[in-house]
């Protein structure tokens, strides 16, 4: 069952940008965002990242048109944190693709934890918003791009971002665009977001 809800509007993501969301206890959430790049930093742009994979880079690498999103399950020294995050990678012909990922390198201090990037392309139609909606339950986040076009699923192990120090951020670790976000968060009970993963498999 969705809780209480929080919403931000408008929030401006300048390059290399991270912004905390004040949102009380953040380990069992729903959140549905939406992100906006600059438009004429995205057309001006002639190539960026052609080569770009969600395996062999992740959200702490820098590139013109990404990466941008939410840090999640993160404390507030962002020592440990799970990215999931849109990366625009554009061509020199001015086509671009977008790739939807999950980084969980910093995901947690342990050191026996398997720690990945997953992910891999999703489309964007003309005239959409990026989007994306996450449910996080204490160790696992469930990742749905573009209405669910894309889907990643994530089992963490964090030591720190446990309980009342877990903390949500926005980020835009782009060189090249600002991002507006919006998105809504609500605080859930784990029998509705237990349901719910249940109903996916």
């Amino acid at each position: 069952m969705r809780l209480s809800v929080t919403e931000f509007l408008g929030v401006e993501l300048g390059p290399g940008s991270v912004v905390p969301l004040n949102i009380g206890s953040a380990t069992q959430l729903d959140i549905v965002a939406t992100f906006e790049v600059d438009k004429a930093a995205l057309e001006a742009t002639t190539e960026a990242d052609v080569g770009y994979t969600c395996s062999t880079t992740g959200a702490i690498s820098r590139g013109t048109l990404g990466p941008f999103g939410l840090l999640v399950l993160a404390d507030e020294s962002l020592s440990e944190l799970t990215a999931v995050y849109f990366y625009i990678s554009k061509d020199i012909d001015g086509s671009y693709k977008t790739f939807f990922c999950s980084d969980e390198r910093r995901s947690s201090k342990a050191s026996s934890v398997n720690k990945s990037v997953y992910g891999g392309t999703v489309p964007v139609l003309e005239g959409e918003k990026f989007s994306m909606r996450l449910l996080v339950d204490h160790w696992i986040v469930e990742s749905f791009a573009q209405g669910g076009r894309t889907v990643i699923s994530s089992q963490i192990y964090p030591t720190r971002a446990i309980d009342g120090a877990a903390r949500v951020f926005l980020f835009n670790n782009a060189t090249g665009t600002s991002v507006t976000a919006s998105l809504k968060t609500w605080q859930m009970d784990s029998e509705h977001i237990h349901q719910f993963l249940l109903d996916q498999m």
